[in-house]
């Protein structure tokens, strides 16, 4: 979820929280309001009532009027010292309108000329159900407007405040160290974004000088390593051709000589390694799978009759791929190599070609009792080899793994039964 989206749905969801609690609060004042100023009407026509009774003793007062919006009704002298002022909602039937209407009700009980009596004064209740629900509705839909302009201007405000930011995370995803260019970060107004493209800046040259380094040292240390190791292995093959040497001293000759040539191997194997990992191969060929198939397996003509391997290709689909010639086919390599390595003898190796696809599958040993032999966890990591064969590194899975990853590919592997399978997905 990106940050502008996260930070809008937090100020949506609280300004919800918001509307909720003030729609309530402001319900319960105006509910209040209405009926405090309802109550003190009633109560100044309970005072002006009794104090036109005391100057007029001899007006009419007993007795239900409907004109009138007071009714006295006598009682005795224990209900009136009983007796508490109330202030009541009631339903009044109004013929007109031939429905019950709100009215607000005042129970009083009073003493007029030594009689006592209790007075019921009505007034109408404003409809203020009504009244509150139609202004509630307005001021809701107002704050509603409120609220989503407000929030709307704050995504707007806010792409605007981010678009430097956002600019910059396009600049470095597409940053390479290999191009030796530092990433053009578009300046901002902004104290903030202006100190980060600083200190990105700064961080990118120092690993760009640091990435320098470390691919300076590999290529000198590989290239100082290859010339005394080939010297060595000049001379030791030299020593070798003279007669005096006895059976003894020749085998252990023949032992450096293969230990020699071994450290060449890997010294050429590591700086491949790190090539790939500093991205110094362009990826922009059409390599033709089918044809590197092919090529490859004559390689491999001499494990294949030892072992009598038996071989199924299955290339009904042509499929070419946009990436480095040279690594696809040590790509290639290296899985038909582990293959072969590891198969049985009469055991079988079936290369598919699919449409966007690569499939090798091969037999190989399997523990009693158990699934595949590969730890498909550290299948992929360098120098991890189980098989226990002195003549592999254990480098190759792991450069197949690095060249599918730098190309966009995806290299997995999976077992079924006594069956290695290794899928090559060139989408």
């Amino acid at each position: 979820m990106k940050l502008l989206t996260y930070t809008s749905r937090i100020q949506l969801r609280y300004l919800l929280i918001l509307f909720g609690f003030f729609s309530i609060l402001f319900y319960v004042v105006l509910n209040w309001n209405v009926l405090r100023n309802v109550d003190e009407v009633l109560h100044n026509r309970k005072i002006n009532l009794l104090a036109y009774l005391e100057v007029n003793p001899k007006a009419p007062f007993q007795g239900d009027n409907p004109l009138d919006d007071f009714t006295f009704y006598a009682i005795n002298i224990a209900t009136f010292q009983k007796g508490k002022e109330t202030y009541t909602d009631t339903l009044v039937y109004e013929p007109v309108d031939d429905e019950l209407d709100e009215y607000r009700k005042l129970t009083t009980f009073v003493e007029i000329h030594n009689q006592h009596y209790r007075l019921e004064i009505i007034a109408p209740h404003l409809e203020a159900a009504e009244m509150i629900g139609t202004i509630a509705f307005f001021l809701g839909i107002l704050l509603i407007g409120l609220s989503l302009s407000f929030y709307l201007s704050q995504r707007i405000i806010s792409r605007i405040i981010w678009k430097p930011f956002y600019d910059m995370l396009e600049k470095l995803r597409g940053f390479r160290l290999d191009k030796q260019r530092l990433p053009e970060l578009s300046s901002s107004g902004i104290d903030e974004f202006q100190m980060l493209n600083e200190s990105i800046n700064e961080l990118v040259l120092k690993n760009m000088e640091v990435f320098d380094s470390q691919k300076q040292f590999i290529e000198n240390a590989s290239h100082e390593m290859q010339t005394p190791l080939a010297v060595i292995q000049s001379r030791l093959e030299a020593l070798i051709g003279r007669a005096e040497l006895t059976q003894e001293q020749a085998e252990i000759v023949e032992g450096l000589i293969s230990s020699t040539q071994r450290l060449k191997k890997l010294n050429k194997t590591i700086l491949l390694l790190s090539k790939i990992e500093n991205r110094q191969f362009l990826l922009t060929d059409q390599v033709d799978v089918n044809h590197i198939i092919r090529q490859s397996m004559e390689y491999y003509e001499e494990q294949k009759s030892t072992l009598n391997i038996s071989v199924k290709i299955e290339t009904d689909n042509q499929l070419t791929v946009q990436g480095n010639t040279m690594l696809t086919e040590i790509l290639v390599q290296n899985l038909l190599k582990n293959a072969f390595l590891h198969n049985i003898e009469n055991g079988t190796l079936t290369i598919r070609v699919e449409a966007k696809q690569l499939t090798i599958t091969n037999t190989g040993h399997k523990k009693v009792g158990e699934g595949s032999m590969l730890d498909k966890e550290k299948l992929f990591d360098r120098f991890y080899k189980q098989s226990g064969n002195p003549d592999t590194w254990g480098l190759g899975l792991a450069i197949a793994k690095k060249i599918a990853d730098t190309s966009g590919w995806e290299l997995c592997y999976r077992s079924d039964e006594a069956l290695h399978i290794f899928e090559v997905n060139f989408q």
